[in-house]
């Protein structure tokens, strides 16, 4: 049986859709399969209009690790047939098969773009862990909470990498003194630190985070839909970057990938060094 990388849970009503990363044993990282399902669900939400609320969280109270490293290092190359699948017109100017390391940070940047642009209220739930682009990824959410053990960290400086690849969304939500300081030191930062940023907006204990969740979208659910979309969108349009900022952070990370440094800082990571 295929891994099912991402779960789908709804409410009795219909109006409130849970999106769940499910790789625990692997920190919930981000794999092809775990992104392609993960583009295909926010796609066909951006048709819905019954799902007024989504949540996005991760398997066994942890969020997401990031990118897969260890197979967008190792992975069998993509056909550039299947790449275009995802309307990425970048892929049309590549060879016939594309490295997975080149494929699945795109798949990043697409599924933050697609999370601000849904018509929905997006509402990240911060427990355990995030880092590269799992900490992205929440950066895109609408409303944040945190769990007061929550830790999230960018660390491509510490692999050797060029913190392009995020660079355009993050510069929009964080103050920059406190951007520098995460990306600049790559060492794990508290919830306390996420409030303060701006990645995170209401801090609760486990024992009422639940609570706090629940009481969260209830809060959303009671405002009206359609001028809720209405807002949505507003602040979608000043805070989506504009693609060919996206795209060329992503050729930054590429280059960075494919760099001496970057190899090495990967191969670190994945023998445990």
């Amino acid at each position: 049986m295929a891994e099912q990388t991402v779960l789908i849970e709804r409410n009795s009503a219909g109006t409130v859709e849970t999106v769940i990363f499910n790789r625990y044993e692997k920190r919930n990282a981000l794999s092809y399969a775990a992104l392609r399902a993960l583009n295909e669900e926010l796609r066909r939400l951006s048709q819905d209009e019954s799902v007024r609320v989504v949540v996005l969280r991760g398997s066994g109270n942890t969020f997401c690790s990031g990118l897969d490293l260890r197979e967008a290092t190792n992975g069998s190359p993509i056909s550039r047939d299947e790449a275009l699948e995802f309307g990425i017109e970048a892929f049309e100017r590549e060879p016939d098969l594309i490295p997975r390391g080149r494929v699945m940070p795109r798949l990043v940047q697409e599924a933050m773009k697609r999370v601000k642009l849904l018509p929905q209220i997006v509402v990240g739930l911060a427990e355990g862990a995030a880092c590269g682009g799992g900490a992205g990824l929440l950066s895109t959410c609408d409303y944040v909470v945190a769990e007061r053990g929550f830790r999230f960290a960018f660390t491509e400086t510490k692999r050797g990498l060029y913190p392009t690849l995020l660079f355009p969304f993050l510069k929009r939500k964080f103050p920059i003194t406190l951007l520098q300081e995460a990306v600049f030191t790559a060492r794990p930062l508290d919830a306390e630190f996420a409030k303060a940023a701006g990645l995170a907006n209401r801090i609760e204990s486990r024992e009422q985070f639940a609570a706090a969740v629940d009481e969260t979208v209830a809060l959303f659910l009671s405002n009206e839909p359609n001028a809720l979309r209405e807002a949505k969108r507003l602040f979608a349009q000043e805070t989506l970057p504009p693609d060919s900022e996206i795209d060329r952070g992503w050729e930054g990370h590429w280059a960075s990938w494919n760099s001496e440094q970057g190899r090495e800082g990967v191969r670190a990571f994945l023998e445990k060094r």
